[in-house]
């Protein structure tokens, strides 16, 4: 499984047909032509648990999973996800949930696209006030496995990274201070750990 740094000019014709067939607004996560901060992302993704589901249109192929790890420095108090096949077997969506300490990722939605060899999925929702957005891919229909790890970058609309850790200090306003700092210490690893996965990307 891997991150696709760069996923909108490839999967441009094949998100809109998604959007199509879930009945998803056709928004796209993040705005063309702004300024955005990344927030590097290391998920662990256990094996996914499929299943079927009977609808008038027919057998929908439905998978469940959950997402440990850490977003933007700060470490996941919980992660999950599901997702199933549209009105076709290589389109469709559902949900996930993701959360730290600083706050959960509200209205989480995910966009899935097949070629039946290979399946992406597009995570979007809002987070600590602002959009975000990251894709995996891996083989097949099924997500995850004894110790499978993506790590990459989530795009979001924070224009620096003075305005993100703004974010998480009015977020956590109501926490002890000795939390409080905690997380900001964290939040302040992300351009760091941003840059060593940029070095990293670049020499391989």
């Amino acid at each position: 499984m891997r991150h696709l740094a760069r996923w909108r000019p490839a999967l441009a014709g094949l998100l809109t047909a998604a959007w199509l067939s879930v009945g998803i607004p056709q928004q796209m996560p993040t705005a063309f032509g702004q300024p955005e901060y990344v927030l590097y992302y290391s998920l662990d993704l256990p094996l996914s648990i499929p299943g079927l589901t009977l609808t008038d249109q027919g057998t929908r192929r439905t998978y469940v999973g959950t997402l440990r790890g850490s977003l933007g420095g700060l470490p996941l108090s919980e992660g999950s996800y599901t997702y199933a096949n549209g009105a076709s077997q290589r389109a469709g969506g559902g949900t996930f949930t993701m959360a730290t300490k600083a706050g959960p990722i509200r209205a989480g939605q995910i966009l899935m696209t097949s070629d039946g060899k290979q399946t992406t999925l597009l995570f979007f929702g809002t987070y600590l006030g602002t959009r975000l957005s990251f894709a995996l891919t891996g083989s097949g229909d099924q997500f995850g496995g004894a110790g499978v790890v993506a790590t990459g970058l989530a795009e979001t609309t924070f224009q620096s990274h003075e305005q993100y850790v703004a974010a998480i200090r009015e977020a956590t306003a109501g926490l002890p201070q000795a939390a409080r700092d905690e997380l900001l210490t964290a939040a302040d690893r992300n351009p760091r750990l941003v840059r060593d996965y940029q070095q990293k990307s670049s020499s391989h």
